[in-house]
């Protein structure tokens, strides 16, 4: 197939996706698939915000959700305290929050490694869960911040559940074309470097804790995005969107999909909603077993298949060509 052609796959899909509430209105089953599916997404680019730490940089950061949450209540407080669901305000708030916050952190946490840069990013996002759990004026508090409104860009309203969709992926598009070319440029390659052998990557010039410092805030402040499109979605914020167990959530996507791919978070991101949204709407309702299947699935791909949905993808596929040869 000719790059010209896997172009215009890529492209047919993506509009495929971005319509899918036009297209999809005659199945019975629509409505619920659109939030599922925009849910997804929403997860799909916190994930890839992730994995250009812990795939790219070689980061692993258990801290990720402070950055979501960050940008979650920054579009919420920004819409309510200055009266306006202006799009460019609200998500431009929830950017530069992340931005600001992951540099912060950043400073403290860069020239750290392993399990010392897990642990520092660990704790320093559990201030930041303390700090909107006990913020009651401004967060909300344990009640969290209700009544968030959806965004509008000039006169266009996206409180349509159509509209917010097409908002939602429209900007998983986006994440996802601004990461591939990341990952083909100079910086892109640099990171990589660094993750193999930081050592050699300063012997040969390159300042390599400008480096993880950048990926780190252009990663927050992708996250920062997802957690307010979360907050436009759901119309609320909570400190849990800060919180350890959505980090986990965000670190066992990236695992499963297959970490340093950029196909994997989305296929980890899938494959979570489904246990998290699908499986259970399938059970009674009296039996909350999703956490459980997918505490068991992040165990059976970290024993069996570390390379992740991707990684056992491409296995098939090469054993598949093998064969015909």
């Amino acid at each position: 197939m000719t790059s010209l052609a896997r172009w215009a796959l890529v492209a047919l899909g993506a509009l495929g996706l971005v319509t899918f509430p036009y297209w999809s209105g005659p199945w019975e089953s629509s409505r619920f698939a659109t939030t599922v599916i925009r849910d997804a997404l929403v997860l799909a680019i916190f994930a890839l915000s992730l994995d250009l730490l812990v795939g790219r940089a070689g980061m692993p950061s258990l801290g990720h959700a402070a950055f979501f949450g960050a940008g979650a209540y920054a579009a919420g407080i920004a819409g309510q305290r200055l009266a306006t669901d202006q799009l460019p305000v609200t998500l431009g708030a929830a950017a530069a929050v992340a931005a600001l916050l992951a540099l912060v952190i950043g400073v403290l946490v860069v020239r750290s490694e392993g399990i010392f840069f897990l642990m520092l990013t660990l704790a320093l996002a559990q201030i930041v869960f303390a700090i909107a759990f006990q913020w009651t004026a401004v967060t909300g508090g344990s009640n969290g911040l209700s009544g968030v409104g959806r965004p509008m860009l000039a006169t266009l309203d996206f409180s349509a559940p159509d509209l917010m969709y097409v908002l939602v992926a429209g900007t998983f598009v986006l994440t996802a074309l601004v990461l591939w070319g990341l990952g083909r440029s100079p910086f892109g390659r640099a990171l990589m470097g660094v993750r193999e052998n930081e050592r050699r990557m300063r012997a040969l010039g390159y300042d390599t804790t400008r480096l993880r410092l950048s990926a780190f805030v252009i990663a927050g402040t992708m996250a920062g995005v997802a957690g307010a499109l979360s907050a436009y979605s759901t119309r609320f914020v909570s400190a849990q969107d800060a919180g350890l167990g959505n980090s986990v959530r965000a670190f066992v996507t990236v695992l499963v999909g297959g970490a340093g791919t950029l196909a994997g978070p989305m296929a980890g991101a899938g494959l979570v909603s489904v246990i998290e949204r699908v499986v259970p709407s399938l059970l009674p309702p009296d039996l909350r077993i999703a956490e459980a299947i997918l505490g068991i699935v992040f165990i059976v791909f970290v024993l069996f298949a570390r390379q992740g949905l991707v990684g056992l993808g491409v296995a098939r596929y090469a054993s598949l060509r093998a064969r015909r040869r």
